[in-house]
């Protein structure tokens, strides 16, 4: 194989994708728009993926109405076309739906939208479609390499510190609860700090520091040798939550 043989061989698909160019054939299959290295593809309201129904579409300077769903690419290995490189992209959502997407491929911890990126619905009509216009074409279908849309990040707990004039509790709060809701009345939230598997340990309930340990720690004592008072060091401030769970030594939370 050559890129001389391998333009010629591809080159009936890019001539029916011309011919079925989506800015200036009426034509319901023409929903395409091709470039030297692939093309792109287009849908409709009479012909679109699922859950497109609800989108609005304008024919603009397009000979119909319609939205952008993806493109194809050729994938190269040396002087040979081994696949098609296809992706999508459903801008129309992120405009019209604001709320549910957002055009963000990498979804921020709390922001409850989707990614408009490689929608499963979108890749799998973009392969229909692609599959045809290759059968119609004549040419031998390449394989298909998509990009998955990225893998949602772990959902992070959250070490929650409440404090007022004289006392403090923390919680140990799950992905799906809002910290300020375990705020009791005459407290603050005073901080919060992400961690990561807590599962073994008791979430969205109250941990109190246990005030005697502390004191015990700090509270001068007598020596019966020399007769005089002295303090040890003064623990961590977290030492009383890991005194808690000193029994539990093979338990381990990533901060």
């Amino acid at each position: 194989m050559s890129y001389e043989s391998e333009h010629k061989r591809t080159k009936p698909v890019l001539d029916l994708a011309r011919k079925l160019d989506i800015a200036t054939n009426p034509d319901p299959a023409a929903i395409f728009e091709a470039g030297s290295g692939g093309f792109q593809v287009w849908c409709t309201p009479q012909d679109h993926p699922l859950g497109w129904n609800a989108i609005a579409m304008i024919a603009g300077a397009f000979s119909k109405p319609c939205e952008y769903i993806g493109s194809v690419h050729w994938k190269w290995e040396e002087e040979t076309i081994v696949g098609l490189q296809i992706e999508t992209a459903a801008y129309a959502f992120a405009e019209q739906k604001p709320d549910e997407y957002c055009n963000l491929q990498d979804i921020p911890e709390g922001l409850n939208r989707q990614t408009i990126f490689n929608r499963a619905a979108d890749l799998k009509w973009l392969k229909e479609k692609v599959t045809w216009l290759y059968e119609t074409a004549r040419v031998p279908l390449p394989p298909f390499e998509e990009e998955k849309s990225p893998a949602p990040e772990p959902e992070y707990y959250l070490l929650a510190h409440y404090t007022a004039a004289h006392d403090e509790y923390v919680v140990i709060v799950s992905p799906a609860a809002d910290p300020r809701k375990f705020c009791r009345a005459g407290y603050r939230l005073n901080c919060t700090l992400e961690i990561g598997n807590a599962i073994p340990f008791p979430t969205d309930v109250i941990l109190r520091p246990d005030r005697e340990f502390l004191e015990s720690m700090i509270v001068p004592k007598r020596t019966p040798l020399v007769g005089r008072s002295h303090k040890v060091e003064v623990p961590r401030e977290d030492e009383w939550l890991e005194s808690a769970y000193e029994e539990r030594t093979d338990i381990e939370v990533d901060v």
